[in-house]
């Protein structure tokens, strides 16, 4: 598990909005991240729970800790490599594009969150920084970082970044 002082992830910045942008490895095959990814059980151990339909065109809500919950569109899902799926943020519908690439014994997670505007990037960007670290803990069978711990020293750091 990486320090807290290390940002996972970074910050883009372009004509159309900011994105959260993360490219990690986990010792785990494509198809067991897909469903680490996209099964609700899996998904309230790491992430939050989710409710709803997973297919595209279909509509799920994130119910998050802080009573937050996002009812989010499925844009593409194309099993076991790619999920796109709309978030609702202020009123923007962001876009968050999940893929999935087999390397060896290995398989990497490209998330990107974009769409998202410049006061709200370093929030979402600790939050999947918490949450690549959180999924890397499960898949490991380890114990998963503590959620508001963890998610305020890096806010910190992606403030400043």
């Amino acid at each position: 598990m990486s320090e807290l002082t290390e940002m996972l992830g970074r910050i883009e910045r372009d004509g159309e909005g900011v994105a959260a942008v993360f490219d990690r490895r986990y010792a785990t095959s494509t198809d067991d991240l897909w469903e680490a990814c996209t099964d609700p059980e899996r998904l309230a151990r790491w992430f939050a729970p989710v409710t709803g339909d997973l297919r595209p065109g279909g509509a799920f809500t994130i119910h998050f800790d802080d009573a937050d919950t996002p009812s989010c569109r499925v844009v593409s899902c194309e099993r076991p490599t790619r999920l796109v799926w709309e978030w609702p943020v202020g009123g923007a519908a962001t876009l968050v594009t999940v893929e999935l690439v087999a390397e060896g014994d290995e398989a990497r997670l490209r998330l990107r969150h974009e769409r998202l505007g410049d006061q709200q990037a370093a929030g979402y960007a600790a939050g999947w920084d918490t949450y690549v670290r959180r999924l890397e803990a499960d898949l490991d069978g380890a114990a998963l970082p503590e959620w508001d711990e963890t998610w305020s020293a890096l806010h910190e750091r992606y403030r400043s970044a």
